[in-house]
């Protein structure tokens, strides 16, 4: 294939969740990719400034918040879409009502990200993917915050109980078992991809890309050609054309060996 542009997940798929660093099998993937004239890019849920692990690589552009905030190679923000105001002051109403289930929320702005309320399993989940816990603050200074993206803790009924009584604008993903990412509708990576080939003039039938998650989805839907990861579960393997071995085993330079892109 005529492969232009590469979009990389960063948890799972370049980056171990055992040693919480690029493996270097996929550094020397980037670097072999970059050398062909391959565009290389992120595309994560994560914030900009929880991307340290990649300093040091080079990359044409990232794709962070799921799409909601988009950079060039510099790390300068060319494209964003703020969470709407009337969806973080419906979930404080929500945090606020006394007489339901309290949960834990993370919102991310551009460079930090802020907890409601302290949690456990928020900072379990700092630990897993090896980033500084959110700072504690309160609910109405957050809701004032130039917001991009939520991580709601909670899962299956209680979590499609919030989403669909109060963050009626937003659409939620799961990467993670205990939290989901929560967007604007309509702001997936697949969003983010196309505002990126719109900068660089590429066509999306020249583009492939790699993950592993629940948020991985649209955008493995979205490319030429798309590749899981060895640990994906059904339903990311089921958006993708093709299932490689796991971070751990090198499964992206295999997968690329085998789509003879490299």
């Amino acid at each position: 294939m005529d492969v232009k542009a590469v979009f990389f997940d960063i948890d799972g798929t370049l980056v171990s969740f055992r040693t919480h660093r690029v493996t270097q099998s996929n550094l020397e993937v980037l670097d072999a990719l970059r050398k062909k004239g391959i565009k290389v890019f992120i595309s994560t849920g994560r914030m900009l400034g929880m991307t340290s692990v990649l300093d040091g690589i080079e990359f044409d552009g990232y794709i962070a918040n799921n799409g909601a905030a988009i950079y060039d190679s510099s790390k300068k923000m060319i494209h964003g879409r703020l969470l709407p105001k009337k969806e973080l002051y419906a979930l404080r109403e929500r945090l606020k009502l006394s007489d339901l289930p309290q949960f834990a929320v993370s919102f991310m702005t551009a460079d930090n990200y802020y907890l409601n309320c302290k949690s456990s399993l928020a900072e379990d989940v700092a630990r897993v993917v090896g980033v500084a816990p959110p700072i504690l603050s309160d609910i109405d200074d957050i809701v004032e915050m130039d917001v991009y993206q939520m991580c709601v803790y909670l899962k299956g009924k209680a979590l499609d109980d919030v989403m669909e009584g109060w963050l009626t604008g937003c659409t939620a993903s799961v990467w993670n078992p205990v939290f989901a990412d929560v967007n604007e509708k309509g702001i997936t990576k697949a969003y983010g991809i196309d505002r990126m080939l719109e900068i660089f003039g590429i066509d999306l039938s020249q583009t492939l890309s790699f993950g592993d998650g629940g948020n991985d989805i649209p955008m493995l839907e979205h490319t030429a050609v798309s590749v899981c990861m060895g640990n994906a579960d059904e339903a990311v393997r089921a958006a993708s054309d093709y299932v490689t071995e796991t971070v751990d085993e090198d499964g992206v330079a295999k997968a690329l060996a085998r789509l003879g892109v490299l």
